[in-house]
């Protein structure tokens, strides 16, 4: 079983999976935080506040998830700026990369509005790379709606009782009823709940890499599910429990193997190939939200990209002025 936990960019993924678990260990299992262990971040007190001055509070304007959320969160006590970079610092976890420092600028970027900014724990900031997958632009273009949802998801997990919450750690179809069937409350995202399918996608996965596939996007598990039923004998409802049973089956009849990285099995599921980013697990737009836009502006390029947006401003200039650029080597 272990192509679940194959990364889009090879080796390494152990550091990304014992960073999901020591958010576990830490976020779920208490109040603790990711970046300075012993102080109570992760608290419903915290996320209360959190929520309402982000998830209750939307920004609608065309301006980066940085300058938005430096306005939702002004004049915030330290720990709300803290828990929304270790937000971040989850949200990032599966996003696979090759480089780690785009990852840790946007953290820190919103670690240092606040008045006493920590830092990123070495041995954290290794865990952002390599990511597992490349989620798709979903992912990136609609951000809020992603964070949002694992804010909304702790929050209501603290409000479960600690024998509940272990009891959910200890079976993966349970916890997954949990997230499934969590009520969206806030303004953010109570009239838009497939908005966040993709993180919900990607939680399961980092939470219980074992039992999940790395894939954040519905249709393709959906679509995977109705090209190999033939290995699905048992009649079941649960895409991800149809998954289990195919990977069985496709193993017995392949070896180890991957959805995406194994081009004769992405063949027979996919018939369209990985966009011109190379995302594999790009969400489709459902029901509740109209697709992003086609042309998307500087600042929500800089946030697909991972970039910032004063680099993409000298790209533009230089392509105004030279009409090409050289990013790296000889002319």
């Amino acid at each position: 079983m272990g192509s679940r936990r194959t990364a889009v960019n090879g080796v390494g993924t152990e550091k990304v999976y014992t960073a999901a678990a020591t958010w576990v260990d830490r976020a779920l299992r208490s109040d603790d935080s990711l970046f300075t262990p012993g102080v109570p971040i992760w608290s419903r007190g915290w996320l209360g506040e959190l929520q309402e001055r982000f998830l209750d509070k939307p920004d609608d304007s065309k301006d980066s998830f940085e300058q938005k959320l430096s306005r939702q969160l002004a004049g915030s006590p330290p720990e709300v700026y803290q828990l929304m970079g270790e937000v971040l610092y989850v949200y990032f976890l599966i996003v696979g990369t090759r480089d780690s420092s785009t990852k840790e600028l946007r953290i820190n970027s919103v670690l240092q509005f606040s008045p006493t900014p920590v830092a990123i724990p070495p041995e954290l900031a290794g865990g952002l790379m390599p990511g597992i997958c490349n989620p798709g632009q979903s992912f990136h273009q609609r951000r809020p709606y992603q964070v949002g949802f694992l804010i909304e998801f702790v929050e209501q997990w603290k409000e479960q009782m600690v024998g509940e919450r272990e009891h959910l750690l200890d079976d993966p179809w349970k916890f997954k009823g949990f997230a499934a069937q969590l009520n969206l409350r806030s303004l953010l995202l109570r009239d838009r709940p497939n908005s966040p399918r993709p993180q919900r996608e990607a939680l399961l996965h980092l939470v219980f890499p074992d039992s999940f596939e790395r894939i954040t996007s519905f249709p393709h598990k959906e679509r995977i599910a109705k090209t190999f039923a033939r290995f699905v004998i048992e009649p079941t409802e649960d895409v991800d429990r149809k998954l289990g049973k195919i990977r069985q089956g496709l193993e017995a009849e392949r070896g180890d193997f991957d959805f995406y990285d194994d081009n004769d099995i992405r063949r027979e599921w996919d018939s369209s190939p990985p966009n011109a980013n190379g995302q594999d697990g790009g969400e489709v737009p459902e029901a509740d939200e109209p697709p992003p836009p086609e042309t998307p502006s500087l600042e929500e390029l800089a946030d697909e990209l991972m970039l910032t947006p004063a680099f993409l401003r000298d790209v533009e200039k230089l392509l105004d002025d030279k009409r090409q650029i050289i990013f790296q080597g000889p002319p």
